[in-house]
């Protein structure tokens, strides 16, 4: 029975679907898929069903992609089309050959990509592809599990050597004693054009008139190693609450 409900539903959304496509052809409004759109999500959040829904040999995504496919003339479906359908989406079980099966994927990286849809929906379609791929490429949501690159800080290693040019720490290595007089003007325009990149690169940002975003560092791909140690020895943890006991005590004492 459910299965037959199933079919039946794959049939009349591709039909809306093609429909619309039609209509659009026309200059007339898409109506179909939305009138469709309430059976659907009630199908789609049917909590027995989630397994059937999600395989590949049922394949109802690939009516769910249609729904959400821009349309003949170029235009995005309603937005509660994507947004009743995106909410589904997030509550199905779907691994990598549903993905393949339905096609739904590129869907989803189209609605990320894309500028036109609204940014509540982007963030919906951006969640569901880190959620469907996190399980694909063995990756943990739970943060105490993850793993990050670590490196012990180096003062030395500043900035400045980073932002010097290569060319320049090689001329004084490999330069002969015979370069003329052009070389040397070429070389100390460089350094120049070099200390004023060092410059400019560690000023303190400035403030501006106009409403834009500092400019600066957003990600980082290596955490510095924690030097902090903790100690579980019972006789640590007394004298430690033997402290704050005496710090407590000093207190009060010198409020009375």
């Amino acid at each position: 029975m459910a299965d037959q409900e199933i079919d039946e539903m794959r049939r009349r959304m591709a039909t809306a679907a093609e429909a619309d496509n039609e209509g659009r052809k026309r200059d007339e409004p898409a109506r179909h898929k939305l009138k469709l759109l309430p059976e659907v999500t009630a199908l789609l959040n049917k909590n027995s069903l989630r397994e059937t829904i999600v395989d590949p040999e049922v394949n109802l995504l690939e009516s769910v992609r249609f729904f959400l496919e821009p349309l003949s003339d170029g235009s995005l479906p309603a937005y509660d089309i994507q947004k009743e359908l995106f909410a589904s989406l997030a509550k199905l079980p779907v691994n990598k050959d549903t993905l393949i099966a339905s096609g739904i994927g590129k869907v989803i990286m189209f609605y990320i990509k894309s500028k036109r849809p609204e940014l509540t929906i982007k963030r919906q379609a951006e969640r569901l592809f880190t959620d469907w791929t996190r399980p694909i490429l063995r990756r943990t949501d739970d943060y105490r599990k993850k793993e990050f690159a670590q490196a012990d800080y180096d003062p030395r290693f500043v900035r400045v050597h980073l932002l010097e040019p290569p060319s320049i720490q090689s001329q004084s290595l490999t330069r002969p004693s015979s370069m003329n007089r052009t070389a040397d003007r070429v070389a100390s325009s460089q350094a120049s054009q070099a200390a004023a990149a060092r410059k400019k690169a560690l000023e303190a940002p400035r403030a501006f008139v106009r409403a834009r975003m500092e400019t600066g560092p957003t990600n980082y791909t290596i955490a510095p190693k924690s030097n902090v140690t903790f100690n579980e020895n019972n006789r640590n943890r007394s004298s430690n609450v033997d402290i704050m006991k005496q710090i407590r005590g000093g207190r009060a004492g010198a409020r009375r």
